[in-house]
């Protein structure tokens, strides 16, 4: 006869504490993580984009102050460019051909507009490792990589399937 065994109540219970932990090292593990890359977002920044076209690629440079809760971005090269996020609107300065225009940010969609301005929550963050993690931004992913405690890197495919690599580096010293 085969003797059958039962749990206890208490048996149970444990078994259950057994497998949190790992749970919990994770969940703390990714919000450490995710404030590093936040605190991170929110300083004066230097930018390297490379863009990756069929069979080209072209490579951008430039630089992002934060003044009160005004973004500027300022691209030196290939041509340059500023752009000022502020509120719900983007100045577009053109300074090649002297002209800016003003866009209502609802107008485009930018996912790199929204990282700039409120960096990314724990429920938008999936695939984490030691120093990566995604964001889901409408069905395409920003992968975003830290490479030490001053720089990270953010590489997404844009809405023309270009692939699309920035690395950054804090400014503040």
């Amino acid at each position: 006869m085969v003797q059958e065994r039962f749990l206890s109540p208490k048996e149970i219970n444990l078994k259950h504490l057994l497998f949190f932990p790992p749970l919990l090292s994770l969940n703390i593990a990714s919000n450490e993580l995710l404030d590093r890359f936040n605190s991170l977002i929110k300083e004066d920044l230097s930018f390297s984009q490379e863009i990756e076209t069929d069979n080209d690629k072209s490579i951008s440079i430039g630089g992002i102050l934060r003044k009160d809760k005004t973004i500027e971005v300022l691209i030196e090269k290939p041509f340059k460019e500023k752009y000022i996020i502020n509120g719900d609107e983007i100045i577009v300065y053109d300074f090649e051909f002297n002209q800016n225009q003003t866009i209502p940010i609802s107008d485009i969609e930018m996912p790199l507009i929204d990282l700039l301005r409120v960096g990314v929550k724990l429920n938008d963050a999936v695939d984490f490792t030691e120093k990566s993690f995604q964001v889901n931004y409408q069905e395409k992913y920003l992968s975003i990589e830290l490479i030490s405690n001053k720089s990270f890197l953010v590489s997404y495919e844009d809405n023309m399937d270009y692939k699309n690599t920035i690395t950054f580096t804090t400014t503040n010293l």
